[in-house]
């Protein structure tokens, strides 16, 4: 019995060996650098590639605690050494590049430069990892090296050419942009003042045109190398374009010591150059701008610098200009555009589109939008974003607003001679019009002067106009509303109107601002608004129209919720005069979108796997739904923006979005609908909080078979039913039935 016992040790020792050979034998013969430390830091292998990477030989290494001298002059841990410690504490102290490895358990990778490694320069990536035993005792590391240098070295350089101009290689505008942030970033903190130089070489296009640009760019490079030995090294300095430099000049002590900084900028500048056989003398104009004085952000800064140096440009060149308000090129324009503005009513360069408005349930054109246009005939078509600012500021808006109001009755008018329609023309109010206390007098005026009923005029207020001064606003609505005429809440949900404020006013009226109608089939909140503003309106018997509606899926959700009217480019742009007549002429209407099959009929299956989505549908179509599949969560919510879905179908995993993050959005736009998701085991604890959250309604796994992907499909179906019901009986008792 002994005899076998021994026998048995002595083949397990011998098979241990000769696995432990193998094991050997592989990390010797792998082309992948490797070397192996014991538990107490002893280097047990030290593979011929790694011999030939770092020039250190097995010999030299094996049994010592020493491995830090392949690559470093004085004594510091190895990857190796860190994973043993299990201190990641060292990790930090004596690597600027690391981090857990992506691949391992336990192990930790880093990456960085060895200078006069083996005689080379190179770029090492590290990967080391533990090895234990079954009981999870540490038994040795082992680290990998890979010289990625080329690789580096070549993602450098393209890192260079994109931020580093190629000719005097100063940083370009990309990485000045960058520089200028960090610059304020702690001139901020830091509570000092930044200046930044626009250098503009005067004449170049001259030397370029006349001597050629390799002339032209040996003088940039000359250039450059000057400025480059006067700034310091605390500043930035870098090549905008063309022939232009800009100096940032952090920590400055006063604004005015930029002036300093300038005029030794043009004075090295103008310094005697010689190319070849030629010689220059060339001078710069130079524009400064200084934060926070003149500026808190980078553009701003930047077009600040530029108007000061084009003021020197016109100073007759070599000198340098601080940015003032009076160089502000908009300023000027301001003035122009106010001075032109002031001409174009007796002018008649003034006119009028107009933007119609659809009943939602007939379809029937209800009125419309009247939105001014100017087509100057020395500015051209000037947005009313443009100039009416302009007439804000300069008091023009109250003989335009007039002019509009007016104009609009008379055209209503004129259009309900002829085509006998009750339509009402809406006109926007600015906050200058409003508050002159004209405002009355000039609608009866417009009123009596075309002979348009008052009921055929709606005011439209912003909400921001009429939320301050609440006692004055309610007093002028209120005798407007004495002369007769509808009036209406403009962009609405922009503001913070509440219910108890909305009492105090008499509006007819409210508008959905676009900004919330843009998004109201794929945002939660914005379709959380806009059915809130409905029921708001609901509850005040206000009615309710949205504008900027532009889809048929914004027009169907709104629809469905209530909402009255809508206008906007799904319909129609805002029309000159004779075009919106023609339309009425023709007696166009909205198409209304068709009232999908029952919702407790309808089911959309969302699947970015077109095969799979099929699968499903030809499955289910046998019970008699009507489903409807997507292939992407944008194309799901547009479906169930144009139908009336009741259950949802999604896949877990789909690109760019996870299903149980689609189903969350679809509860929050359609809290009605049932949902359920396609999911893998991997996805379980996902799933569970999504359900936990009441985003969903179950989950499948997959493989499933047809048989229970009916049944389930039909369980929700029946839920759906019983929640309708529910809220029918909630509903009707809510009425008093």
């Amino acid at each position: 019995m002994r005899v076998n016992l021994d026998k048995s040790v002595s083949a397990v020792t011998a098979g241990v060996e000769q696995q432990k050979g193998f094991i050997e034998n592989l990390v010797q013969s792998c082309a992948v650098p490797i070397f192996v430390l014991s538990a107490d830091h002893r280097v047990l292998i030290w593979n011929r590639a790694c011999e030939e990477l770092t020039g250190v030989k097995a010999e030299t290494m094996l049994g010592k605690d020493e491995s830090w001298r392949a690559f470093y002059d004085h004594k510091r841990p190895v990857l190796a050494d860190i994973v043993i410690e299990g201190n990641m504490a060292l990790a930090s102290m004596h690597y600027g590049i690391f981090s857990k490895s992506t691949l391992i358990p336990e192990g930790l990778q880093s990456e960085g430069w060895y200078s006069n490694l083996n005689g080379k320069d190179r770029y090492i990536f590290f990967n080391a990892a533990p090895i234990r035993d079954a009981e999870g005792n540490l038994l040795a590391v082992v680290e990998s090296l890979e010289d990625i240098t080329d690789r580096k070295r070549y993602e450098e350089q393209i890192e260079h050419q994109a931020n580093f101009d190629e000719l005097t290689q100063l940083p370009n505008r990309s990485l000045l942009n960058d520089r200028i942030q960090q610059a304020l970033h702690t001139a901020r903190r830091k509570d000092y003042n930044m200046a930044l130089l626009l250098i503009d070489l005067d004449n170049f296009k001259f030397i370029l045109d006349t001597f050629g640009h390799d002339v032209g760019n040996q003088l940039l490079k000359i250039v450059a190398s000057r400025l480059v030995g006067y700034v310091r090294a605390s500043d930035t300095l870098a090549r905008q374009g063309g022939d232009q430099f800009v100096v940032v000049a952090s920590d400055l002590g006063e604004p005015e010591h930029a002036a300093t900084v300038a005029d030794k900028i043009r004075s090295i500048i103008s310094e005697q150059v010689k190319i070849a056989d030629l010689e220059f003398s060339i001078t710069c104009s130079i524009g400064i701008s200084v934060f926070p004085r003149d500026g808190e952000d980078v553009q701003t800064l930047i077009r600040a610098a530029g108007m000061a140096m084009y003021r020197a440009k016109q100073q007759g060149y070599n000198n340098f200009q601080f940015y003032t308000d009076e160089m502000n090129a908009l300023s000027q324009g301001h003035l122009t555009m106010g001075n032109l503005l002031r001409h174009a009513l007796e002018r008649n360069e003034l006119q009028l589109h107009y933007q119609p408005k659809v009943n939602l349930r007939t379809g029937q054109i209800t009125g419309m939008e009247a939105l001014i246009r100017w087509q100057s005939p020395t500015l051209g078509t000037v947005s009313p974003a443009e100039f009416i600012p302009i007439a804000e500021e300069t008091g023009l808006i109250e003989p335009i607003g007039e002019w509009v109001i007016r104009t609009a009755c008379a055209q209503n008018k004129a259009w309900q001679v002829v085509h006998h329609d009750s339509l009402t023309v809406a006109v926007n109010v600015s906050a200058r019009q409003f508050r002159g206390g004209n405002l009355s007098a000039a609608v009866s005026r417009a009123l009596q002067e075309t002979g348009l009923a008052p009921h055929c005029l709606e005011l439209e207020l912003t909400e921001s106009l009429v939320m301050h001064d609440v006692e004055t606003v309610a007093a002028i609505l209120t005798e407007l509303k004495k002369v007769g005429i509808s009036l209406a809440m403009d962009d609405f949900g922009t503001g913070y109107s509440s219910i108890s404020c909305l009492k105090r006013f008499p509006f007819d009226k409210i508008k959905i601002d676009q900004s919330f109608v843009r998004e109201v089939t794929t945002d939660p909140n914005s379709a959380a608004i806009a059915r809130t503003v409905i029921a708001m309106a609901q509850s005040l018997h206000l009615k309710v129209i949205a504008e900027g509606v532009e889809t048929e899926g914004q027009l169907s959700y709104l629809r469905r919720n209530g909402c009255d009217e809508i206008q906007g480019y799904y319909f129609s742009r805002p029309l000159p005069a004779a075009e919106f007549e023609r339309l009425l002429r023709e007696g166009r209407c909205l198409q209304l979108p068709e009232e999908h099959i029952c919702p407790r009929k309808t089911l959309l299956i969302v699947d970015d796997e077109e095969a799979v989505a099929a699968a499903l549908a030809a499955v289910l179509e046998t019970d008699g739904y009507h489903v409807l599949v997507a292939n992407s969560a944008a194309q799901g919510l547009e479906l169930m923006a144009n139908h009336h879905v009741a259950v949802v179908l999604a896949d877990q995993r789909m690109p760019g979005i996870s299903g149980s993050e689609f189903l969350g959005t679809v509860k929050e736009i359609y809290p009605e609908s049932v949902r359920m998701i396609l999911s893998g085991a991997a996805d379980f604890d996902t799933v569970t909080n999504a359900i936990n959250c009441g985003a969903i309604y179950k989950f499948l796994f997959k493989p499933l078979a047809a048989e229970e992907l009916r049944l389930k499909v039909g369980d929700a179906f029946r839920h759906y039913e019983s929640l309708h019901k529910r809220s029918e009986r909630v509903m009707h008792h809510s009425q008093g039935g």
